[in-house]
């Protein structure tokens, strides 16, 4: 079974709260309230806005809470489900930041990444946070679990950060030449591909591409440089997962093949 992971984190939280700290919890308490409750309501609205003409909607659900992060799942059955979810998600960060952080120094990023279960992945059962009746609390574990929050350190404001598996999903979805994707570049990540640096793959909202600040602009070298580059093409991001595939299977006897979705 293929699942599909969402992050929504705050961007620049800690120096906020560090800020208010002195008029008491009430100066931050609201602006976090809302976070944690409206913003899953947004998601599941601008998801079924996504999915008006379509015969079922997918759930999206909230994982776990992590700091000042939220973490959505959901199973998609088909690599068109995959995109619109995406760009629903996208659209939700940006009409909650217009919303709610008009005039607070408040941003939210994104991380979308999947991972299938079965051998690699697991699900497991964690009686000691169950509740009252209700189903058993259930955790994630695994390599493409981890991954997830490593390429998260990657992730900046107004973009979805991709994993490799995520962006080959997109590729072969039916509406795949209206996505715009951008290979930022390559950083090395713990635990991953043996070392070897993982490709950073950006996707902005479709309707209004990197809505990057000024500032944010002036401290990060990739946020400068890809709002003056024109999307990757669908072709040099397939080269980059097949040389992926190539180094993992020629240097460390490691098979990556393709995620089935739907299957």
């Amino acid at each position: 079974m293929l699942r599909l992971f969402l992050s929504i984190d705050m961007v620049g939280s800690t120096q906020f709260k560090a800020k208010c700290s002195g008029s008491g919890a009430g100066g931050w308490l609201d602006t976090f309230r809302t976070f944690f409750t409206h913003l899953p309501l947004m998601v599941a609205g601008q998801v079924g806005f996504e999915f008006l003409d379509r015969d079922e909607t997918p759930a999206v659900d909230i994982w776990k809470v992590m700091g000042d992060e939220l973490i959505f799942i959901a199973e998609p059955n088909s690599a068109e489900e995959v995109t619109a979810i995406l760009r629903a998600v996208l659209r939700t960060m940006r009409l909650f930041e217009e919303q709610h952080y008009q005039k607070l120094p408040l941003r939210l990023k994104g991380t979308a990444w999947v991972a299938e279960f079965g051998e690699e992945n697991i699900e497991l059962d964690i009686p000691e946070l169950t509740t009252g009746e209700g189903p058993p609390h259930t955790d994630f574990i695994g390599p493409d679990l981890d991954l997830g929050f490593r390429i998260s350190k990657f992730a900046k404001p107004a973009t979805l950060t991709l994993s490799l598996d995520l962006v080959e999903i997109l590729l072969n979805c039916d509406d795949a030449a209206s996505l715009n994707l951008y290979w930022v570049g390559a950083e090395p990540l713990k635990g991953v591909m043996f070392g070897r640096p993982y490709p950073i793959i950006w996707m902005p909202d479709p309707e209004t591409g990197f809505d990057f600040l000024p500032w944010e602009l002036d401290t990060c070298d990739l946020s400068a440089a890809v709002v003056k580059a024109d999307p990757t093409s669908h072709d040099d991001l397939r080269k980059v997962i097949g040389d992926m595939r190539h180094y993992l299977s020629k240097m460390h006897g490691a098979e990556r093949p393709p995620f089935k979705i739907g299957c």
